[in-house]
């Protein structure tokens, strides 16, 4: 009896500590990004109406590289620190000082193959720019622990100040280099120096400085269970950057241009938000990765969150999409505006993805997660060579074929290890996707009106807001107050 009375004072505290994790950590992780894609929205606003379609067309094929390498440094090895119930601080020593050196490894390579690569799309420009936009990845070799470490210790209040921060100072820097013709230089150097403010700050406000401590012991076993996800990650990089690639090669500066800005806003709002959600729901599913019931209930509710904020946004930005890229980017980025409406859907059915795809890797699978992640890259491939041919809103709609399949084949093998239902994941947030589409009609037929574009927009979204919020009152929404009881919880905690 007195086990048995062990038991549930474990099992409640458990239940105690994953309610205070997800409304405080939560909340937090959804300030910062909330905060850091207000600051990037007014900052790319203001550069894109500085610097012309074609650089940023020059910078976005650059970034496909940067970003490759990248997930060498950042992918696998975090995955391993925040999943492994017995991680200690020689964990974390050991596999900073391997990031740090293989960082640098990678950007040796990057640096001397620069020019290869300049030489390959006939820009000249690239080679430097390239060199200089890979001093991120040292960087993120260090962020990259700092980022297991807030995450493992559940304390993502200390990334909303160093995001902001770096997001803030590094705009400005970007702002004054384009006013003065940089062009290209200034969105590099942007991005750099927001890489490099952000580890700074995260520097000075978390506990933990790495010791110069090495296990190689403690390097296999990480090694064990990162090696696969890094695979997948590489696997999922190349399937969603080919396609950018492609474009480079195949069409103008301009048109990877308006792909890549059409690709950028609904990323921005979609991925913040389920970037939040699933920051936060991978290390408390994997504190509960031995009991399948509360496992799936924390992912029910982490995916109806996440269709109750992020549906709603997307159906709204497909529908004002033509007023917003006409006020604030100018005619000269209206070419973009069917790429944004094709990459809301896009975004959505990702945002989907990426939460579920968390189940798995929390439970430990991380070998079917790299044959997943093999399987996705596959069918990736085989739609892009399909599209190509069609032109670049072809392949556009490529990527929602490919998003659409991947999250299908998440849900049956979850369903497979835990019995998670999407059929019950439907009827539970039933009334969020019902208010989403009735709420997108009346936004949409407000397009009709004879009025000038900014009133029209203007409209859209107070009638959306409202509309929404009032469909969410009327069919008892659960989401509704239990997102408002967030708010309502770390209100008084700071009171």
């Amino acid at each position: 009896m007195e086990k048995k009375n062990s038991l549930n004072e474990n099992e409640m505290a458990d239940t105690n500590l994953n309610k205070k994790t997800i409304s405080t950590n939560l909340l937090w992780r959804f300030l910062e990004r909330f905060g850091a894609y207000i600051t990037s929205f007014i900052i790319s606003v203001v550069l894109a109406r500085i610097i012309d379609p074609s650089t940023y067309g020059t910078v976005a094929l650059m970034t496909v590289f940067i970003a490759f390498l990248d997930v060498f440094v950042t992918g696998g090895f975090a995955n391993s620190l925040i999943q492994d119930k017995t991680t200690t601080e020689k964990d974390f020593n050991t596999l900073f000082w391997f990031n740090i050196i293989f960082s640098l490894l990678l950007y040796v390579v990057l640096f001397f193959t620069s020019p290869l690569i300049a030489t390959y799309y006939e820009k000249e420009s690239l080679k430097w720019l390239i060199r200089v936009s890979g001093i991120s990845l040292i960087i993120n070799g260090v962020k990259n622990l700092q980022f297991a470490h807030v995450s493992k210790n559940l304390q993502f209040k200390k990334f909303f100040f160093a995001t902001i921060g770096g997001t803030v100072v590094s705009g400005i820097i970007g702002i004054v280099l384009a006013v003065n013709g940089f062009g290209a230089w200034a969105l590099v150097v942007q991005s750099v120096a927001n890489h490099f403010i952000d580890s700074i700050i995260l520097w000075f406000i978390i506990k933990w400085h790495p010791k110069f401590q090495f296990c190689f012991k403690l390097l296999v076993k990480h090694f064990s269970f990162g090696w696969k996800i890094l695979l997948y990650k590489i696997i999922y990089n190349i399937s969603n950057s080919i396609r950018q690639l492609a474009i480079g090669k195949k069409y103008s500066d301009s048109d990877l241009a308006f792909y890549n800005k059409g690709k950028s806003y609904p990323n921005i709002i979609g991925q913040n938000i389920y970037n939040s959600v699933n920051s936060v729901m991978y290390p408390v599913l994997a504190r509960t990765q031995d009991n399948y019931k509360r496992f799936n209930e924390i992912l029910y509710k982490s995916l109806e969150l996440n269709i109750f904020i992020v549906l709603p946004m997307m159906v709204g930005f497909f529908c004002v999409s033509d007023s917003f890229i006409y006020i604030l980017l100018g005619e000269k980025w209206i070419a973009c505006v069917p790429y944004v409406k094709i990459f809301c859907i896009v975004v959505f059915l990702n945002s989907i993805e990426a939460i579920i795809s968390s189940g798995p890797l929390a439970l430990g699978k991380s070998t079917a997660t790299m044959v997943l992640g093999i399987v996705e890259c596959l069918i990736n491939i085989v739609l892009l060579i399909v599209a190509i041919p069609f032109g670049t809103i072809a392949i556009a709609y490529s990527m929602v074929a490919s998003s659409a399949i991947n999250c299908i084949i998440y849900f049956v093998y979850l369903h497979k290890l835990t019995r998670f239902s999407v059929f019950k994941l439907t009827a539970r947030s039933f009334v969020s996707i019902v208010s989403s589409i009735l709420m997108g009609i009346v936004v949409y037929s407000l397009l009709n009106l004879i009025l000038p574009y900014y009133v029209i927009f203007i409209l859209q979204i107070i009638t959306g807001i409202s509309f929404y919020f009032l469909l969410s009152k009327v069919f008892c929404n659960c989401s509704l107050p239990y997102c408002l009881s967030l708010l309502k919880d770390i209100i008084k905690k700071r009171n």
